[in-house]
């Protein structure tokens, strides 16, 4: 059999008059000790404000200041005076002397009065925790201004809603059917509105996992372009191209994506192909050569030049370099001047880029049989 608490609301008209009685013969007896519990009592709770204010303001300003101490601090300020008082009420009842009736009442006024205070502490954490995520991650806009207005609403609903069981369940009532009928109508809504939330809950993971932000750019499947705006469903990224983007939320985060926002450095490579007529010695002197003209280059750091292989009409020649810069501009210079260095050196030496050639053999039947060669 489930065991029943103790606390009981006082709904009976016979119970509230004995009640009135047993406070009248109390207070008779005992206006000694309640004029003490009263002075107590005001000091005990002007004590809990300096100390919440103390402790709010020690916690926002102290030496280690971090995002939970800050987080923490808001918190504190968050304690109302209502649970205080309460608080202070329960602390001061245990030293003097009470009916067992006052002690339900009191008993009836904390469970409910810890249990909100709980749930308030919960919801300032969680809405402040993704208040500094936002702010963090620059993602300051309308649409996310609503995506948080709704977020509040559904944290504030749903921890008060599980406040308010909490309470009902200390105070004697069955909970189990309620606990059960909130379950079959969350399920309901989720369902109903399942994109939504698939979305809603993306923007979360964007804000706090923090894959990009805004003023990243990025480059998912075939598209490429700047992060404008995180909102509640959408994001919207700007292409290179100039037109817009738009595409879920939920599609970003399932999808792999590449932020090229956080590259230090960008890699190339150019292919350099010479004629079949270039000398051992050139070839050997051409590798010297890649390397000498590029990393006489401002940024550029040349990870290899060599010479890749033979080929059917050429010799081929590589060198790759590293841009020691994230920007796309500083990698296009390095690299067109790369490629400029190159052919002004390979001019003055004499060295000749090979192009795609054909040679055609004919055989001379009229000519002893001779075969001749013509390239084109």
């Amino acid at each position: 059999m489930q065991e029943q608490n103790h606390t009981a609301i006082l709904t009976s008209p016979q119970e509230i008059a004995i009640l009135n009685h047993q406070i009248s013969e109390w207070f008779l007896g005992h206006y000694i000790q309640l004029l003490c519990a009263l002075g107590v009592g005001v000091l005990i709770f002007f004590g809990l404000l300096w100390f919440r204010r103390f402790i709010e303001n020690s916690l926002k300003r102290s030496a280690f200041l971090t995002e939970w101490t800050t987080l923490a601090g808001e918190a504190v300020g968050k304690t109302t005076a209502f649970f205080l008082a309460i608080l202070t009420i329960r602390l001061v009842t245990e030293y003097f002397g009470h009916t067992s009736r006052l002690s339900d009442v009191i008993q009836f006024l904390w469970v409910i009065a810890s249990t909100l205070q709980f749930a308030i502490w919960a919801r300032q954490l969680i809405l402040g925790l993704i208040g500094y995520r936002v702010e963090q991650s620059n993602n300051a806009n309308r649409n996310l201004d609503s995506a948080l207005n709704l977020i509040r609403l559904l944290v504030t609903v749903a921890l008060f809603a599980i406040a308010s069981v909490v309470i009902l369940d200390n105070l004697g009532v069955n909970v189990t059917g309620l606990v059960a009928g909130l379950g079959i109508g969350g399920i309901a809504i989720g369902l109903a509105a399942k994109g939504i939330f698939d979305d809603l809950f993306s923007a979360l993971v964007i804000i706090f996992d923090q894959p990009f932000m805004k003023g990243d750019l990025i480059s998912w499947k075939d598209n490429t372009g700047t992060v404008e705006k995180i909102g509640l469903k959408t994001t919207r990224v700007r292409a290179g191209t100039g037109e817009e983007i738009i595409v879920a939320n939920n599609m970003l985060v399932n999808v792999e994506m590449h932020n090229l926002s956080e590259q230090t450095r960008r890699r190339f490579s150019l292919q350099i192909g010479v004629v079949c007529s270039t000398t051992p010695d050139q070839c050997e002197k051409l590798i010297s050569i890649l390397r000498e003209e590029t990393s006489k280059i401002s940024l550029c750091q040349v990870a290899r030049s060599c010479m890749t292989g033979i080929g059917a009409s050429s010799f081929d020649f590589e060198v790759v370099c590293d841009v020691q810069s994230g920007s796309f501009d500083d990698y296009f210079s390095v690299r067109t001047q790369a490629c400029i260095n190159i052919l002004k050196r390979l001019e003055k030496e004499g060295i000749e880029l090979a192009y795609p050639t054909v040679t055609n053999y004919n055989y001379n039947a009229e000519n002893t049989g001779k075969i001749e060669g013509s390239n084109s």
